[in-house]
């Protein structure tokens, strides 16, 4: 297991004040719609920007002084001129521009941001405590999309496969125990093993926050089982070496300015804290209700400290994070 999203000097670096790239950091934050998502695997590290869930430029070293910019395809064909094998000295800001209008414009390529669902609000989450975040907000936005990695499959099988297992079993049983009130063949529902958001507070609790739009009921109450889940890979991993990981990360996105540089960093890691935050939740649903419910069973399946320390949100434009 190893978890470590911190990119390479030289690729932060063009980021930093006075790299290369500077004016792509300017540009972003400058772009409401718009953020970041910098990390590495074991076999490559790359700089991305987001619009809403939608993710629009990818940037790949491939030798000292070029990078691959990269996207799906149907991005490329917009844009052709964007993508490629480029020297980093080049501002591609207007061919950016462009292709955001393009996307603005056809529903199709918007259907992750206008809408204001789930796109929408988690760019905005990332920003609030991210890019555009306070010196004394009460968390930092550390990672998102956040995987633990494995050496191997066979490795990955072993300890996030049978943990998987695990929960898809409990969906089957939630499934059996009343198909009409919470679903039928829950069995086949996926469960995804990246976490929306690692976060840090002030305190120095790992946040592993989970988001859900307001009008995803089922994906609202059946959360526990996917916040288990997170919990579960992420308790298990070396409590040293998360919080070397996590600090480092916090650092390089500080040098960057992804996160406020006058944030001020925690002593030490306190404690792993399961978080789900849901913007816009509509209070007649009865995702709530079903919610606990999913809990209790959960917690008598595997035991009363199951999620026992979870925190609930609501999170509106207007009002910010309120307890849910």
């Amino acid at each position: 297991m190893y978890y470590n999203r911190t990119i390479s000097k030289r690729l932060a670096g063009l980021l930093e004040t006075g790299g290369e790239l500077r004016w792509l950091f300017d540009f972003v934050k400058n772009h409401e719609e718009l953020d970041f998502l910098i990390g590495k695997n074991n076999s490559k590290e790359w700089i991305s920007v987001y619009r809403g869930l939608t993710r629009i430029i990818t940037i790949q070293p491939i030798n000292s002084s070029s990078v691959l910019i990269d996207a799906d395809d149907k991005y490329k064909a917009i844009s052709p001129n964007l993508y490629g094998q480029k020297n980093l000295s080049k501002n591609y800001q207007n061919e950016i521009e462009y292709i955001i209008t393009q996307i603005e414009q056809n529903r199709k390529f918007d259907r992750y941001f206008k809408n204001k669902k789930e796109g929408f609000y988690q760019n905005k989450l990332s920003r609030i405590f991210g890019i555009c975040g306070k010196p004394d907000t009460n968390f930092v936005i550390i990672d998102k999309e956040a995987v633990i990695g494995y050496s191997d499959q066979a490795e990955k099988d072993n300890l996030f496969g049978n943990l998987q297992q695990k929960y898809k079993q409990l969906q089957r049983e939630i499934s059996d125990l009343n198909p009409e009130r919470y679903g039928r063949d829950l069995g086949k529902k996926a469960i995804g093993n990246e976490l929306d958001f690692l976060a840090l507070d002030k305190d120095g609790n790992i946040l592993l926050i989970e988001y859900k739009h307001g009008t995803n009921t089922s994906g609202i109450y059946l959360s526990p089982l996917q916040i288990g889940l997170y919990n579960d890979i992420f308790t298990s991993f070396p409590k040293n070496e998360l919080e070397s990981a996590v600090f480092e990360m916090l650092e390089q996105k500080k040098n960057i300015g992804l996160i406020n540089p006058n944030w001020k960093k925690p002593n030490a890691i306190k404690d792993i804290i399961p978080v789900l935050i849901i913007s816009e939740f509509n209070y007649k649903s009865s995702a709530k209700i079903k919610f606990d419910e999913i809990l209790q069973f959960t917690r008598k399946q595997l035991g009363s400290n199951f999620l026992n320390n979870i925190q609930t949100f609501n999170f509106t434009m207007k009002d910010g994070l309120s307890k849910w």
